[in-house]
């Protein structure tokens, strides 16, 4: 039996990635360990079931050299005991952190997913050029690139990470099974939270953060609200910034209508509650929660922007909007809550279009290039 460690250290969309391929990773030619960060605590239990064994590592998503330093030493001296055939980096300092224990050991196998690169991201240019330089450098002790997008893997050309012979596009998936109970789900949550029968619920899955802009969700939602007051606005997720979504509801009196779940890990309960679903991200490797959104048969509004656009096509499966566009969002949300006609057109395409993001067909990729690597 083969033997792969998983390296993790973002708790986020990496975990419910990671959980759901080893769940439908079902061949008994490989063992999987994971490394992980001790953000992973609060959901070890799912993951001890899929995983044979967990190991924890001090792992924070910051750039602070002792920490990281002590973090790399942790994992060198797993990786020794382990002897894997195949160590599998999910995310940018995970993938930092692997490749840099790994870096003399040239008899381990490594493959790396990004799972949206960090570069992408608002920053400044010489932040920018600064992270680009490193993921070269790291891409010398990389067998494998796995990009989940093809903008990701356009990208990644285009800042001249590696070349092409080393990296390919494995799109991301969802096991579409989790979602089938979606109409019992949806008035338990609606009931959860006190959601009227008439009420509109506009829904966003995601980690308050820059990223994922959920001031400029509020910010639309405000403009909705003047124009109808049966609507609320549900966040499935908690970060940095959700204070200050809260202080911005109550100081606009919109405390009542706002919801802010905080973090969950099933976020197939809460989707169902939603008429309409948005994803205003600022930068997006995928946006996996599109998929689940389509799963559960819902009209979406999404930004412009990386792998997103991979994904949605303007009024085909959904609406496309300018980053940080809070007038130009609330306008098109309003469209689809007026437009029955529209909200089915976009649901309708999506039952064809989201067949290709079966879990089945990630994980039949991955396999065939980890028989490709060992």
């Amino acid at each position: 039996m083969k033997k792969i460690v998983h390296i993790a250290q973002s708790a986020g969309g990496v975990a419910e990635y990671l959980y759901m391929f080893l769940k439908n990773f079902n061949t008994k030619e490989y063992e999987n360990i994971l490394i992980v960060s001790e953000d992973y605590k609060e959901q070890i239990d799912r993951f001890k079931n899929i995983s044979s064994k967990v190991y924890f590592v001090p792992m924070i998503r910051e750039i602070k050299l002792k920490e990281d330093l002590r973090a790399v030493k942790e994992v060198k001296k797993i990786i020794k005991k382990e002897k894997p055939d195949i160590v599998y980096l999910h995310s940018s300092k995970a993938g930092a952190i692997g490749r840099l224990a790994l870096f003399f050991n040239l008899k381990t196998t490594i493959l790396y997913n990004a799972h949206g690169w960090y570069f992408n991201a608002k920053m400044s240019k010489k932040k920018k050029l600064l992270i680009v330089m490193i993921e070269r450098i790291l891409a010398l002790r990389t067998d494998k690139i796995i990009n989940i997008s093809q903008s990701e893997y356009d990208s990644a050309i285009k800042y001249k990470i590696a070349g092409n012979k080393k990296m390919c596009v494995i799109e991301n998936g969802i096991d579409f099974n989790k979602f089938k109970d979606s109409n019992k789900y949806r008035e338990e949550t609606r009931k959860k939270y006190n959601i009227k029968k008439n009420e509109k619920v506009i829904g966003v899955v995601g980690r308050l953060t820059e990223q994922k802009d959920p001031m400029t969700s509020i910010k639309a939602f405000e403009l909705i609200y003047k124009n109808n007051k049966n609507v609320k606005l549900m966040f499935v997720g908690d970060g940095e910034l959700k204070e200050e979504v809260i202080d911005y509801a109550n100081r606009h009196k919109l405390e009542k209508n706002v919801i802010v779940t905080e973090w969950v890990n099933e976020v197939e309960k809460y989707i169902p509650a939603f008429d309409v679903a948005i994803l205003p991200s600022k930068w997006e490797g995928f946006g996996l929660v599109l998929i689940e959104y389509m799963a559960c048969d819902k009209p979406i509004v999404a930004t412009n922007v990386g792998g997103i656009a991979d994904i949605i096509k303007d009024k085909e499966n959904g609406i496309l909007v300018e980053v940080e566009n809070y007038e130009q969002l609330a306008d098109e949300v309003e469209k689809l809550i007026k437009d029955n006609d529209l909200s089915k057109n976009i649901i309708e395409n999506n039952k064809t279009h989201r067949t290709r993001y079966e879990i089945k067909n990630l994980v039949k990729e991955h396999i065939k290039y980890l028989e490709e690597l060992v």
